[in-house]
């Protein structure tokens, strides 16, 4: 409401410009950096002066130093704007609905009436409701791509943030006028389809597990996979990485080394294992002469690790053997975990094998494979329905990875005939920065098809991103993923401008970074990935257990509900109130957390507000008394007054945190207001005009905590 408060001012300076001659033009109107004040100044009498003075100042500063030169100029400017300010405020006091106009040092400074804004600002909330805050049309459709799980993998809290982040861009979006699509893209082929269906035909077939835990199930199936054929790398991984960072391990491996041999206890495929490491050097998988030497070697890397854990243990080194024994730990643990399926070694080549030929299956759509990939693939969609519909989130679009395989060959097709691709190396690829004419390595080379036909992400989404295009003929596309495709993404964008399609321009990556663990980055195949089912589950129980102790009376289905409220709640304000572009440390302590910035401290000032208002049967109507407001209220009432505008910066920037901030400095600023100033108690016409205040700080946050997926509980 400032923004639209400053328009209006802007309007009425430019008409007193054109009577005094000066002509109309585009204002910067900035607001009064004052406490309490509220109102908008603007520079325009300096650039009126300067340009008046041009000349003379020119003439004038002939001759003299540069440091009395520039003392010259700026105390003439200073005089002469100050004139016109002075001018256009003896003009401007004339119109009502400002308290005064000033000419302060040259600026023109313009006061709003505070009564008559306050009072403006608590009609149009209280009049407009939940609408209050939403933008005029902008006459665009803007399709916001977001949430991409892939099906046979689980939905960790690592997908939380993506899925909160695109829901609540589309829902600022849509509020601040634009026409919203809400578009997901199913990941329900690839190469994890493949390993996830070969694990299960191999090692599973004719299994099923409960419904409810089928999508679930699915996924343990794929990390499975994952860890049987990633299992000699695993392995290998861990022997450089004790190589690399454990200098310890290295001596110890030293000197076992030269005991062994000079006892002759040793064979040379273990003796030449324990030289690669002594030497520092990196060891590969062809380093194992046979399938029995793994099976001989990895007890020596484990009791050494064992004794090493022994040895840290005993250390009274403080902070610093603390940290040792929580690395050799992590060491240890891996170790064990790869020990427990030391026969996988001698069969991943075989499986290596089979998983390709499993793919060939796929690739001449074999009716049985097909049949199976399609009764797995409902089963994650079933889990992922049920995902969506608890978090409240909506897709108005659906693709599918499957689908557009064949479309995406038609296009490198095409691109090839136009001459935007080639092929290079056997690949059929587009050479962007030599395409745009660029000298400096920028976009680099995309591959848009393998050799051997097969499709690669770039062939697809080329045919995704052109549907979105000519299909739904969408204005401007955003796309929701991770800041690692930061360059892949360009490079789409950039092919289809080489292509010809003018929305390329308004193509744009909302990047965000990973979330983590406090033990480092999650992994299927480590087996550290938190579930989103687990901590939904975790964060709604405890949030049960919150509501009874502060609110035991209430009937046992409103627990419930309110329990499920604050819960979600809490879990998608953790993912919305960070930067984008920061790591996220997943804590489930924390995310358990109701204390301090977070959902359920906004939520509970919005219920604190419902308390207050279910004792009066109506509001009073306005106007209402607002010519002496305190402090707590003049700042309740601005933040009111700002949300409009936020909701439009959020849009612009395509940045929900801004809300997520605004959000909870109003409850904030409630809770102020709240400790000072009494409600129900004031006499009046105060009283009237503080239940005003309340309403529209209810309506405000209600609205605010809609726009970010989370609602806003009457009682806690």
């Amino acid at each position: 409401m400032f923004k639209r408060e400053a328009t209006r001012a802007a309007e009425l300076i430019n008409a007193e410009l054109e009577a005094l001659g000066y002509g109309r033009r585009t204002l910067e109107m900035r607001p009064i950096p004052f406490p309490g004040v509220w109102g908008t100044s603007t520079t325009v009498c300096y650039q009126i002066a300067n340009e008046q003075l041009a000349e003379e100042l020119e003439r004038v500063a002939a001759g003299l130093s540069k440091k009395e030169a520039k003392r010259l100029v700026q105390e003439r400017v200073r005089e002469r704007a100050q004139a016109i300010a002075e001018e256009l405020a003896r003009r401007l006091s004339r119109h009502t609905g400002f308290a005064r106009v000033e000419a302060i040092n040259g600026y023109l400074n313009i006061v709003y009436d505070s009564n008559r804004f306050a009072n403006d600002v608590l009609r149009t909330v209280l009049a407009e409701g939940s609408e209050f805050g939403r933008g005029e049309a902008r006459g665009e459709r803007v399709m916001v791509e977001y949430s991409q799980p892939n099906t046979h993998k689980a939905f960790h809290v690592g997908h939380l943030r993506n899925v909160c982040l695109g829901n609540a861009l589309s829902r600022v979006l849509r509020f601040a006028g634009f026409d919203v699509l809400e578009a997901n893209y199913i990941g329900d082929i690839g190469l994890h389809v493949i390993k996830c269906l070969w694990c299960y035909l191999r090692f599973h077939q004719g299994e099923e597990p409960p419904r409810e835990r089928r999508g679930r199930w699915l996924g343990e199936i794929y990390a499975e996979a994952d860890r049987r054929l990633s299992y000699r790398q695993d392995v290998i991984e861990l022997l450089n990485e004790l190589a690399r960072e454990d200098q310890a391990f290295v001596q110890a491996i030293d000197r076992m080394l030269k005991e062994l041999w000079q006892e002759h206890k040793v064979g040379e495929d273990i003796a030449y294992l324990l030289g690669q490491i002594a030497h520092g050097r990196e060891i590969k998988p062809d380093a194992f002469y046979d399938d029995q030497t793994i099976v001989k070697f990895w007890p020596i890397v484990g009791r050494q690790l064992e004794q090493e854990l022994v040895e840290a243990r005993a250390s009274d080194e403080g902070e610093k053997a603390a940290e040792r024994i929580q690395r050799v730990e992590e060491w240890y643990d891996r170790w064990r975990r790869l020990a427990a399926t030391l026969d996988w070694w001698p069969h991943v080549p075989e499986w290596e094998r089979e998983v390709r030929e499993t793919f060939q299956r796929w690739e001449r759509k074999d009716p049985e494979f097909v049949r199976l990939w399609e009764e797995t693939r409902a089963w994650s969609m079933e889990e992922f329905y049920r995902i969506y519909e608890e978090l409240d989130v909506h897709f108005d679009v659906w693709f599918f990875e499957s689908e557009v395989e064949e479309e995406g060959r038609q296009i490198v097709r095409e691109l090839l005939e136009r001459g935007i691709a080639e092929i290079s190396d056997g690949l059929p690829v587009v050479k962007i920065d030599e395409k745009l004419g660029l000298e400096k390595e920028t976009y680099r080379t995309l591959p848009i098809l393998r050799s051997d036909g097969t499709t690669l992400y770039s062939t697809k989404d080329l045919a995704l991103t052109k549907r979105k295009f000519e299909q739904y003929h969408v204005d401007r596309a955003i796309w929701v993923v991770d800041v690692r495709q930061t360059l892949y993404l360009q490079q789409i964008f950039k092919v289809m401008e080489l292509w010809g399609f003018q929305q390329a321009a308004k193509c744009y990556h909302l990047a965000y970074e990973t979330v983590m663990l406090p033990s480092g980055a999650m992994s299927s195949r480590l087996g550290n990935v938190v579930l989103y089912e687990d901590v939904a589950r975790q964060v709604l129980e405890r949030a049960l257990e919150i509501i009874e102790e502060k609110n035991p009376t209430l009937p046992p289905e409103v627990k419930a509900s309110v329990a499920r409220q604050v819960g979600l709640g809490s879990l998608k304000y953790g993912m919305l109130s960070r930067d984008n572009n920061r790591v996220i440390v997943f804590d489930i302590e924390e995310a358990l957390s109701f204390e301090g910035h977070a959902a359920p401290y906004i939520q509970y000032a919005h219920a604190r507000a419902c308390r207050i208002l279910e004792k009066v049967d109506t509001l009073p109507e306005g106007p209402y008394a607002l010519d002496a407001l305190t402090r707590e209220e003049i700042d309740l009432i601005e933040q009111i007054a700002l949300f409009p505008d936020e909701v439009q910066r959020a849009a612009d920037e395509y940045k929900p945190l801004v809300i997520a901030n605004y959000v909870y400095e109003l409850a904030k600023r409630f809770n102020e207001f709240y400790r000072v100033c009494p409600v129900l108690q004031a006499p009046e016409p105060q009283r009237s005009a503080r239940l005003a205040i309340v309403a529209a700080a209810r309506q405000t946050l209600a609205n605010g905590l809609q726009l970010l997926g989370i609602a806003a509980p009457e009682v806690m």
